[in-house]
C-alpha cells in the first residue's frame, strides 16, 4: 500500500539501499538522479501509487530540486510516473487488465524461449541452472533475492541463444516488478530446483506445466496488489475533489513549463548547468 503522503526518505533504509548502488559514476547529475529514480520505482522501493516530494528525494539523494523535477519528467514519458494538477508527481499503478496482459505475454515468451533451451542443453548450463536454483530458493528476501532470479532465469531461458526474448521477458518483468517490492510475491508451493528437476529430465510438459503454474500464481498476486493499489489512488483522489487534498502541491514535485522543455535541450541554461555538474559523492 503506498503512504497517503509523500514519505520523508533520507533515513529510509530501502531508498537509501538503491541511491548506495545506483548514485555514484555518472557523467551528469541528471543521469544519476533518473538511474536512482528508475530503479528504486521498478523495484518497489516507491510503491504503486505513492507520491513523490521533491524535496525529500533531492535530499536524500544529495542533489537541487532541478534534476529531480527533470528526471520526473523523464520517467512520466516512460509511463513510470503521472502527474496530477496542483498536486505533484505520483508512482503510476497498472490496472487488472494490463497486468493480465503482461502475464499472457510472458507465457508466450517464455514458454517459447524453455523449448528452445531445452533443445540445445548443455551439461554445464544444467549444473549452473542447479546451483542456481539452489541459492534463489534459500535466497532471504532482498536485493541479492532479486539479482539471483535475474542470473537464474537467463540461464534457464539461454540468453546467449536468446537474447531479444529474454530481454523482452525481463522488460515485462520490470512493468510488475514495482508490485514485487523486491521480495516474493507469494508463498510459493513449488521450488525452482523442481524446474530443473524437469529440464534435466527432458520433460517439456512438466517443465511448461511448472512454468504456467508459477506466472499464474504471481499474475493473481500481483492484480490484488494492483487492485488495493487503485482503490486507495481513488480514495486520495475523492478526498483531493472534496478539498481535503490541497495541500499536497506544496510537498510534491510540480510540473513546470520551463523543466519540460529542459528534457529536449531547449529549457533555460541554468537547467542545463546544474544537470551537467558531476555528482559529489
Amino acid at each position: 500500500m503506498a503512504p497517503k503522503k509523500g514519505r520523508n526518505l533520507r533515513d529510509d533504509k530501502r531508498f537509501g539501499e538503491v541511491v548506495g548502488q545506483f548514485g555514484g559514476g555518472y557523467k551528469t547529475v541528471g543521469q544519476m538522479v533518473y538511474t536512482v529514480l528508475h530503479e528504486a520505482i521498478t523495484s518497489g522501493a516507491f510503491a504503486p501509487g505513492e507520491w513523490l516530494r521533491q524535496e525529500s528525494i533531492a535530499e536524500a539523494i544529495g542533489v537541487s530540486r532541478i534534476p529531480v523535477r527533470t528526471a520526473l519528467l523523464q520517467l512520466e514519458s516512460e509511463g513510470l510516473v503521472t502527474f496530477n494538477p496542483h498536486r505533484g508527481a505520483r508512482v503510476r499503478t497498472l490496472s487488472v487488465s494490463q497486468i493480465e496482459e503482461i502475464y499472457r505475454l510472458r507465457l508466450l515468451l517464455e514458454s517459447q524461449a524453455l523449448r528452445l533451451s531445452m533443445a540445445r542443453m548443455r551439461p554445464e548450463r544444467l549444473a549452473k541452472m542447479r546451483e542456481l536454483a539452489e541459492q534463489l530458493d534459500g535466497e532471504p528476501e532482498g536485493a541479492n533475492f532479486l539479482e539471483t532470479r535475474v542470473r537464474f532465469y537467463r540461464e534457464v531461458y539461454d540468453a546467449e541463444n536468446n537474447p531479444l526474448t529474454v530481454e523482452m521477458v525481463e522488460e515485462l518483468r520490470g512493468h510488475v516488478g514495482r508490485y514485487l517490492l523486491g521480495f516474493r510475491a507469494v508463498g510459493h508451493n513449488h521450488t525452482h530446483r523442481e524446474l530443473v528437476d524437469h529440464i534435466e529430465a527432458g520433460d517439456l510438459m512438466a517443465a511448461e506445466s511448472w512454468l504456467r503454474a508459477h506466472l499464474e500464481e504471481v499474475r493473481e498476486r500481483i492484480a490484488d496488489l494492483a487492485r488495493q493499489a487503485n482503490d486507495d489512488a481513488d480514495d486520495e483522489d475523492d478526498e483531493a475533489t472534496s478539498g481535503g487534498g490541497s495541500s499536497a502541491s506544496a510537498n510534491t514535485a510540480s510540473r513546470p513549463d520551463d523543466v519540460r522543455t529542459a528534457t529536449d535541450g531547449t529549457g533555460p541554461s541554468a537547467v542545463q548547468a546544474d544537470d551537467t555538474v558531476a555528482a559529489r559523492r
